[in-house]
């Protein structure tokens, strides 16, 4: 036992030595440096105080012009609503760009009236109440688009399904059965 235990402090001893004079020593010599756990060096996420990544990104949308939506779900959507009033719909790639730049002007000025709501009653986050009363005050509550066309009565009318659904049931019967 203890012959060995000199045998391995030689041994150490000559690698300090070979490593410090400059000469290479063989690989079974040296001692090797060992890799981290899996996983590698752990660092830290930086973690920002709430609000600071919010105004960023405000900064950073108002700054830019280009559309927030992506174009061809947009025009999914709205060929998939056209088709249900008229099948044979066609539409030029400038008129569904021209819908999309409307209907982005139209949300977000509609999320900048709901976000005055809700700091007028004390609060950051938007609420659905918020956007309510910013359509009430705009005057827009229970219709989608005003028809100036003259109507003789025979004409269907389309909205969005916030109506009151037994109104419009019973409108319709009472359209169906003039017929």
């Amino acid at each position: 036992m203890p012959r060995q235990k000199l045998a391995g402090k030689k041994m150490k001893s000559s690698t300090k030595k070979s490593v410090a004079s400059g000469s290479k020593a063989s690989k079974s010599t040296m001692k090797k440096k060992t890799a981290p756990a899996e996983g590698g060096i752990k660092t830290h996420n930086r973690r920002f105080k709430p609000g600071t990544v919010a105004l960023r990104e405000i900064k950073r949308y108002q700054k830019v012009t280009n559309l927030l939506l992506l174009k061809a779900p947009f025009q999914r959507f709205v060929r998939a609503i056209c088709e249900g009033i008229d099948a044979q719909l066609r539409f030029q790639s400038q008129a569904l760009l021209a819908v999309q730049e409307a209907a982005e002007m139209y949300l977000v000025g509609l999320f900048e009236d709901s976000n005055l709501c809700a700091i007028h009653a004390n609060r950051v986050t938007v609420m659905k109440k918020d956007m309510e009363l910013a359509r009430r005050i705009r005057g827009e509550r229970f219709h989608d688009h005003r028809d100036l066309q003259p109507k003789n009565g025979d004409e269907v009318f389309y909205q969005l399904p916030y109506y009151n659904e037994k109104e419009q049931m019973a409108h319709l019967k009472k359209v169906i059965g003039r017929n």
